[in-house]
């Protein structure tokens, strides 16, 4: 995992035309799947964050995230596949499969604004958490690349 703000991104050797897309996006970008590259795709996503009651974790196998927000602010859960039991099996198809809350600490990222999260397969995931135990409406951004 890596938790950066923007004005570091050159330190991550992130694909120039992934890292130019993510630069200059556009906050009017609708919602939906856009292409970037052969290796690279973006989903844009907007929705309410969840709280604690609802932590979903989540990892993928094909893909590498980088996530940021457009608007709002978020809370990311995050910890390693260490002990965790599978609760939704693998989905070759989606690339995703969920795991069941353990009994431990997780470690938290806070996204808002210039900040992002770079999560790798081994780093199991639960984003749209609430930033400070408050619902609020987000516009978010995942890039996909293809590992």
């Amino acid at each position: 995992m890596i938790f950066d703000d923007f004005k570091n991104i050159d330190l991550y050797g992130i694909a120039p035309e992934v890292k130019e897309f993510i630069l200059n996006i556009d906050p009017n970008i609708p919602t939906g799947r856009h292409i970037i590259s052969g290796k690279a795709f973006i989903n844009i996503d907007e929705y309410k964050t969840r709280g604690d009651s609802e932590i979903k974790l989540e990892a993928h196998r094909k893909y590498i995230d980088i996530q940021f927000l457009i608007q709002g602010e978020e809370k990311v859960y995050i910890t390693d596949r260490k002990d965790l039991k599978v609760n939704i099996e693998y989905n070759d198809d989606k690339d995703i499969e969920f795991f069941e809350t353990p009994n431990r600490k997780l470690n938290t990222v806070y996204l808002e604004k210039n900040k992002f999260v770079v999560l790798y397969p081994d780093d199991v995931h639960s984003p749209c958490m609430n930033f400070e135990n408050e619902s609020k409406a987000v516009k978010k951004a995942i890039v996909k690349i293809k590992i």
